[in-house]
């Protein structure tokens, strides 16, 4: 190969992938609205910030004492999921669990999902 056509190829390829970038933002901009209304500061609370969240989207249905699935209606009944990552693999749908809500097309929001992760790095407290 000559020098011209390396020098051309060289060009062409910073061309075409020297400037590619996502910005997650741009691209789902109901992503950072949902975000930036979010009251995701401080300690999370499980009696404040994630049973409202858990009620919402697991209980209400499924994940109660007297329905079917998995009882998520106590800290003591949810502590092993939220320890072991299962919980959020659920809500996050990593492919390392089931997709949670099960028959949902789209993930709880992701206000409720910063909450669970920071619950959840935070020790999974039962506060």
């Amino acid at each position: 190969m000559n020098k011209t056509n390396l020098s051309i190829l060289a060009l062409a390829t910073v061309f075409f992938t020297g400037c590619y970038y996502d910005n997650f933002k741009e691209l789902h901009p109901e992503s950072a609205v949902a975000v930036s209304n979010c009251d995701s500061t401080g300690v999370m609370s499980y009696s404040a910030q994630i049973v409202p969240v858990l009620n919402a989207a697991c209980t209400n249905q499924c994940h109660n004492n007297v329905g079917s699935g998995h009882d998520m209606t106590t800290w003591t009944s949810l502590n092993a999921d939220a320890t072991s990552g299962k919980l959020l693999s659920c809500v996050i749908w990593d492919g390392n669990a089931q997709q949670m809500p099960q028959g949902a097309t789209t993930k709880i929001s992701l206000c409720d999902i910063t909450k669970i992760k920071k619950w959840v790095a935070g020790g999974a407290l039962n506060n």
